[in-house]
Formats: structure tokens, C-alpha cells, sequence
């Protein structure tokens, strides 16, 4: 048997899969070779999806927590109990709080969204993940748009800033490894100790988080050498007080500010501004916004671009993300109702320790903040206030090990699902190929059991559906019907978009100009003591915390360059520990000679309760714009 299907992950690829079960029930997760994007090539993650279904750590019926201990329950029993404690609650639902983020996404993930915004409960505001950067887009062209990816196919120079190749998009990889074969030169800007030699021709190391000096280094040079575009300078605003910002910075205080050369500088220079190279794509990673001035570091790559000629133009322009929901109907959640107030999600437990009134009853769903977000043994010590805690997950995360109840959910191909991408422009179809495992329900089944028991009216799944593509007003309702029902039957459909974004060079700004950046902010030194910049960065094998209980045994690696001047005060022989401001915890040091020097790499995901999360170590520090956990600006050092 032969079915298709999706991934509906928080990945901007969102890769459409192929999935076979032979006469022997043996299974196998492949890509879909009709998809005009994944086009055959999904992941490790996604081939080994049927494996989470059935791992042996999986939660398959509710359960109830009685004296400290997890006891199963059914269905009736633990929806009822929920109930209970939400109408015990119903006049001041401040004191109910929801919190959801991107476990899985599509126009069904939105329930729970929808049933307590008809609550009118608490919720969160503020971004673990990519805000920052979104911001910075919205404040430069007015809207969230980009360049189609295979554009970059038509770049005669990509410069990469920050993205690591190796572990992240394996599809924007391989359009960048066509690219390169087809002659486009391909110029890195990061810290290092990633995987991104095998795809460059060039290689700059650069300070952490530090990209927006380089960017304007660049700018000055060439706003002092005319070579700015004049369509660009002709469609602008704040260019007077832009450029008042641009010529009182000194070109080596920013190259140091920076650690980069003259060199680096006149490479970017040529790079932007000689025809030859013309037209040039700029990729900018998602790491590069999680600092605390994370959204500058984004508005000057984007002021680079735009200035120099390279944005509206075919194989040219700046390449993020676009809303994932801009071609699926998800705004059904939010039109039920408005929170009564918002916590800042990456300020979590101190926001609920500070609550008034404080929080009495929580449910979580799509997420495992405790672990993912910063300061999470104070955010551990705020749930333990909290009367009672709902947590919907299929494992016993962080999160889930400190709620009350806990409501097993269905995954991946258990599921029915439409999702859209960040990052391309078609619409998949997630067929819920298998019976869910043991007791588990699919999110909104859950949702809608307890809307039941509130009283409360909820959608029907046929509603959904048939909303689903509901994203312009010119489609009829048949059309609207004739494309979920081609959407079923060969699992994506892709939307029309133009390839070329501000093509016109019309931005969406009031007055069509393109706003460019009002500060450039100075980098405050290390804290004394923490002279190493701890970079938390993606792990290639497993998606943020959805990694097996068996994988985290032992220490967790960190990875430092061999040389750096802060190991000479190590005894490597003994127990090394990384320390920040917060705490501490045992690591094993491991080397990376292209890593910056006051550099240190952990890969994310580990969990708390085995000791290899590092977010307790991490400060809750927010970024300047878009309200987003500001990792990447942690100082850390080693010590024994």
C-alpha cells in the first residue's frame, strides 16, 4: 500500500513524504518525487517519523497524577477533571492561561487557540524562534515576502549569513550545491565550527551576532564610493538619517566590533556592487536575529541588499521566511475571542511568579516550553505554583513530567492535516495514514471534547476543510471544494506567487518606500568572568527536544576551538563544567579549530531531567525587536 503524506513539523521545508507498508507491515517513510519543491528528499528526521509513532517511551492514554504519581485514566474521566477546574475558573480567566507554540502546525492545530480565545483567557506573547527576524522584514518592505527559493538558481553570487547548510534545510542546501555547480560563487559570514566549508567558496569568520557592523562597513564604503543604486536611493525613507547614523562610524571600529579584516570588506564590497556579480541572493539564517540586537543585525543585511540593487530583481534579493499561514486558513483561532492579557512567552517564569492575578490553571499543547525556553528552572519553579497543569504530549517531556494531567495526542501521519510552508509556496496534504496508537487523539478531537463540556460551540472538522484554502476572496465556494478535494487526492497543490518579490519596487509601506534602519546599536563587552559567547544551535539529528530518552545518556558535548586563550586555564584532565550567570553544568569539551575563539557551541534539545538541557543556564533576555528569546547574546565559560 502506497499512501501520501506530510510532515507537518516546525521546519520550513515542510516536505511531502511517500509512505509504503509492504504484505509483511514492514514501513518505509520516503520523499515524494512528484512535489515541486521537496521533490523526493526528506530528512533522517522524516524517515524515522513511524519510529516515534511506535517508541516504546510513547503515551498512549491519559493520565492522571494522584500522590505524586502518574496514574492512567480514561478519556471521560480526564476530560471531565479538566473541565471541572476550567468552569471552577470561568468568571476570572485571567487565571487560566494557554500556551501553545509550533509543535506541529496546519489549519487544524488552531483548536485550542480557538477554545480559549472563546474563553477569553490568558496567553503569551512573544517568540522563541523567529519574530525578531520577521519584524526587521515587515519594518524594511512593510510585509513578510522573499524571493521563490529556486531563484537563488538565477544568483550569480549567494552570500550566506549564518545559515548552517549542513544542518538546516536540506532542500535550501541542495538549491545552494546547484547553484554552486551552475558557477555561482558562494561567500559564508558566520562563527564557524558548522558544516558550511563543503558548500562555500569563501569563508568569513565573524564575531557572534555582530553581523550588522560588518553590513554597514560595507554601506559606508559604498555610499563613500557612489555605488549605491539610484533606483534603490530613489525609493527610500530616513535615508538623511540613515546616513547620519553611516558617517559617524569609523570603518575599523566596525571591523572590530566585528573581528573582521579589510579584506572581508572589500570581498562584500565587490561582491554587492560589481555587475559581474550581479544579481546577488543574500540567505540570512534565523541564528543571526536571536541576539539581543538580533533585528538590527537583519535591517542591515536587508539595507545592504536593497541599497546596493540587489532586492526586486530576478536571482537577486534577501531570503528569510514567509508566513507559514499565508496560503491555509488559520486565522479561525484567533477570530473566536481576544486573550484578557498576554505573558511574555520568552520571560515565562519570571512573567508567572510576577502574575497578578496569578495563574491557577494551565494548559499546554504543541509545546515543551519548561524546556525550550530560557531560565527554565525558574520557569520549574513557577509551574510548582500553579494549581493545576494540562499538558498535551505524546512523551514525558520536561513540560509534561510536572503536569496534573496529561492528554496523549496523535503525530504525525496519524492525523489529518493542511499545512503551509515558511519558506515555499505549496500547500500539503497530511493524511492520517495510521490508527493512532493505543488511546491517543488527535489534537483537535481533544479540543473539541472539552469545548463540549464547557458548553462552549466549536467548529466542525467539515467547516475547516472546506476553509481550508479560503486565503482570497475571488474563489468561489466550488473552487474552494474542487482544491481541498485535489488537494486530498495528490497530496499538495501550489499557489500562485510571484517568483520575484517587489518586482515593482512598490513596497508595502504607506507611501511604497522602503524604511531603512533608525540605530545601529554598540555591543556591550562580556560580563566579567564570561568571556565565551554560548551559541545553543540546532542539532541535526532530532527537531529541538523530540529526542529519544535513549539518545541522551552521558554528557553533553560543547564544542570550543582548541586555541582559544580561555582553555589555558583549564585542566583538561579533570571534570569540565559550563557556567553562566545562572548556574552550572558538566559537560565534555570537544574541538572545533574553525570555531571562533570566544565561541562556544551546545546543540539544543537535551533534556532537564538528564541533565543536558542548557536553557537553565541561559538568561531571559529579549531581543530589540519582535519580542524574541535573545539566546545567542549568553556569555558562558568553562571552568573545572
Amino acid at each position: 500500500m502506497k499512501q501520501i503524506s506530510s510532515c507537518t513539523l516546525d521546519c520550513q521545508d515542510t516536505c511531502s513524504t511517500v509512505i509504503k507498508t509492504d504484505d509483511a507491515g514492514r514501513v518505509s517513510i520516503t520523499g515524494n518525487p512528484d512535489h515541486p519543491f521537496t521533490k523526493g528528499i526528506i530528512c533522517a528526521k522524516g524517515k524515522r517519523a513511524f519510529q516515534r509513532l511506535n517508541s516504546p517511551h510513547r503515551i498512549t492514554t491519559p493520565l492522571i497524577k494522584r500522590e505524586g504519581a502518574f496514574e492512567p485514566a480514561s478519556w471521560d474521566t480526564a476530560l471531565d477533571l479538566v473541565a471541572e477546574k476550567i468552569k471552577a475558573l470561568r468568571h476570572t480567566p485571567a487565571a487560566i492561561l494557554h500556551v501553545r507554540n509550533y509543535g506541529y502546525r496546519g489549519v487544524f492545530s488552531e483548536g485550542s487557540n480557538y477554545l480559549f480565545n472563546r474563553l477569553g483567557a490568558s496567553s503569551t506573547h512573544g517568540s522563541l524562534c523567529d519574530e525578531a527576524g520577521c519584524t526587521a522584514f515587515n519594518r524594511d518592505f512593510g510585509a513578510l515576502e522573499m524571493n521563490a527559493p529556486e531563484e537563488l538558481l538565477n544568483a550569480r553570487h549567494i552570500v550566506n549569513w549564518g545559515k548552517d547548510f549542513s544542518r538546516s534545510s536540506l532542500h535550501l542546501a541542495g538549491l545552494v550545491k546547484r547553484a554552486r555547480k551552475q558557477g555561482c560563487g558562494i561567500t559564508t559570514i558566520s562563527p564557524g565550527g558548522d558544516g558550511n566549508s563543503a558548500y562555500s567558496d569563501h569563508l568569513i569568520q565573524i564575531r557572534p551576532g555582530t553581523d550588522r557592523f560588518l553590513a554597514a562597513a560595507v554601506i559606508k564604503s559604498m555610499m563613500e564610493q557612489n555605488l549605491a543604486s539610484p533606483r534603490a536611493m530613489a525609493r527610500v525613507s530616513g535615508l538623511d538619517h540613515f546616513m547620519g547614523i553611516i558617517k559617524g562610524q569609523h570603518l575599523d571600529t566596525l571591523l572590530t566590533a566585528c573581528d573582521c579584516k579589510r579584506s572581508d570588506l572589500e570581498r562584500l564590497l565587490n561582491i554587492y556592487t560589481d555587475p559581474a556579480n550581479t544579481p546577488v541572493g543574500s540567505i540570512l539564517g534565523w541564528g543571526i536575529q536571536r541576539y539581543l540586537f538580533g533585528g538590527e543585525n537583519v535591517r542591515y543585511i536587508n539595507a545592504l541588499a536593497f541599497l546596493s540593487g540587489q532586492v526586486g530583481i530576478k536571482g537577486g534579493g534577501t531570503y528569510f521566511n514567509i508566513p507559514s499561514s499565508r496560503n491555509i486558513n488559520t486565522g479561525w483561532g484567533a477570530r473566536a475571542g481576544t486573550p484578557c492579557r498576554t505573558l511574555l512567552l520568552p520571560r515565562i517564569g519570571r512573567e508567572l511568579l510576577e502574575a497578578s492575578p496569578c495563574v491557577k490553571f494551565l494548559l499546554a499543547d504543541g509545546t515543551n516550553f519548561v524546556n525550550q525556553a530560557p531560565d527554565s528552572k525558574t520557569i520549574q519553579t513557577a509551574m510548582e505554583t500553579i494549581d493545576f497543569k494540562v499538558v498535551v504530549d505524546a512523551f514525558m517531556t520536561d513540560t509534561a513530567t510536572l503536569a496534573n494531567v496529561i492528554l496523549p495526542c496523535a503525530l504525525d501521519h496519524e492525523r489529518e492535516e493542511i499545512v503551509g510552508s515558511c519558506f515555499h509556496t505549496v500547500v500539503n496534504y497530511s493524511a492520517p495514514v495510521f490508527p493512532t496508537v493505543g488511546e491517543a487523539r488527535c489534537d483537535f478531537e481533544i479540543m473539541a471534547g472539552l469545548a463540549d463540556r464547557l458548553e462552549l460551540p466549536f467548529p466542525k472538522r467539515e467547516e475547516i476543510l472546506a476553509n481550508a484554502l479560503d486565503v482570497t476572496s475571488v474563489d468561489s465556494a466550488q473552487n474552494r471544494q474542487n482544491r481541498v478535494a485535489k488537494l486530498r487526492d495528490t497530496g499538495f497543490i501550489k499557489t500562485a506567487h510571484p517568483d520575484i518579490a517587489w518586482k515593482e519596487f512598490v513596497f508595502a509601506h504607506g507611501d511604497g518606500n522602503y524604511r531603512l534602519p533608525e540605530t545601529l546599536s554598540a555591543e556591550a563587552p562580556p560580563p566579567d568572568g564570561f568571556p565565551l559567547h554560548l551559541l545553543s544551535l540546532v542539532n541535526r539529528d532530532f527537531l529541538h527536544s523530540q529526542m529519544p530518552e535513549e539518545k541522551q545518556q552521558g554528557l553533553p558535548n560543547v564544542w570550543i576551538n582548541g586555541d582559544s586563550p580561555v582553555m589555558d586555564a583549564l585542566d583538561r584532565s579533570a571534570p569540565i563544567f559550563l557556567a553562566t550567570s545562572l548556574g552550572r553544568m558538566p559537560v565534555k569539551v570537544c574541538y572545533l579549530d574553525d570555531l571562533h575563539p570566544f565561541s562556544l557551541i551546545i546543540r539544543r534539545g537535551g533534556w532537564m531531567k538528564h541533565g543536558r538541557c542548557v536553557n537553565p543556564l541561559i538568561e531571559p533576555r529579549i531581543s530589540d525587536m519582535g519580542e524574541t528569546a535573545a539566546y545567542y547574546s549568553q556569555y558562558a565559560r568553562l571552568e573545572n
